[in-house]
């Protein structure tokens, strides 16, 4: 399986170490989570597999990701020069210093790879021409995620306009993050690998003490249990934390006391949810760390949201009023607005 594979009118996107992480944890059972440098053959093999038989044979452009890979396997730029032989022209971005000489970069002179001294390369043309359409791609990782995200999302968005009781508003659209979940596994795997490298990035010192994920719903145990695998945290479920709190975990089971916990939730709309659990665990002598969702929506502007770092969810994708009206997402109330 790979997960990374996002596909861009112009060009094929993977992200390498999001694959390495799946061939090490998921494929060979090696347990290293996030953490691993290495890139190894196996991986690359499997990618080389993967094009050979995918359906995207007119689109001869692939942008390889290459952050947070630091070595290589033996081989491996043998393999990568086959898969351009297939045909493609070669985009790397995100390279480290140290992988100038096992991509034998140096070979190819193009006055558009700029080098930067203390990182490597943020883009570089596997390729010699001084004119191509590729130069004016806005080739960014994040901006690639996003907008495939956004896309994706679209088709797992309907009508609902019906009161949402546990917060008190009218919700005109229903997100069913299960279904997309189910359907679109293999994306879902990478979106969650970004939401862990988001965890580690922010818990960084936290995650050496070794916190405990929770989850509070059937939907957020698949993603806690992807993410303790990947960020080597134990988790712990409450079976279902909703409109009306039902905890079938019995509380005194469990020790919570000089603990510290990371709530995670599949969907953040207005954080009752997790007000709750944040209560659950602090009343039980827990602390609570933060919490982490695969999407939230911003109900109010960041500089509106005046909230300290440990009430802010962290998400790889947000619903603001920047996009809501394309998702056809909106929330509203029964109060008469401003200009009635």
């Amino acid at each position: 399986m790979i997960v990374s594979h996002i596909e861009n009118p112009k060009f094929n996107y993977f992200k390498l170490h999001a694959e390495e992480v799946i061939s090490s944890n998921y494929l060979n059972d090696d347990n290293q989570g996030i953490y691993i440098s290495s890139l190894q053959f196996e991986t690359v093999n499997r990618l080389y597999n993967y094009i050979v038989d995918a359906s995207f044979k007119s689109k001869k452009v692939l942008v390889l990701d290459l952050e947070f890979i630091e070595h290589f396997q033996a081989n491996i730029f043998d393999k990568i020069i086959e898969i351009r032989d297939l045909g493609y022209r070669l985009i790397y971005i995100n390279v480290s210093k140290s992988l100038i000489q096992p991509l034998s970069l140096k070979s190819i002179e193009n006055s558009k790879n700029l080098f930067n001294a203390e990182e490597g390369y943020d883009v570089f043309y596997f390729f010699a021409e001084q004119k191509s359409e590729l130069y004016d791609l806005n080739i960014k990782s994040s901006n690639i995620f996003y907008n495939y995200f956004k896309i994706r999302l679209k088709n797992y968005i309907d009508e609902y306009k019906k009161p949402h009781v546990s917060s008190f508003v009218y919700l005109h659209s229903y997100i069913d993050l299960k279904k997309f979940m189910s359907i679109e596994t293999p994306f879902i795997y990478y979106a969650l690998y970004r939401l862990a490298i988001k965890i580690k990035n922010r818990w960084q010192e936290e995650l050496e003490n070794k916190p405990i994920l929770v989850g509070q719903s059937l939907t957020s145990t698949f993603i806690v249990s992807i993410l303790s695998k990947l960020l080597k945290l134990d988790i712990l479920v409450f079976d279902k934390i909703g409109p009306i709190t039902k905890l079938y975990n019995k509380l005194e089971k469990h020790n919570f006391e000089n603990r510290k916990y990371i709530v995670v939730s599949d969907l953040v709309c207005l954080g009752t949810e997790v007000k709750i659990t944040k209560n659950l665990i602090e009343f039980s002598g827990g602390k609570y760390l933060g919490n982490v969702s695969l999407a939230k929506i911003e109900t109010l502007t960041r500089d509106d949201l005046q909230l300290d770092d440990i009430d802010r969810t962290i998400s790889i994708f947000s619903i603001s009023n920047k996009n809501n009206v394309e998702l056809n997402y909106f929330i509203y109330t029964n109060l008469k607005q401003l200009n009635e």
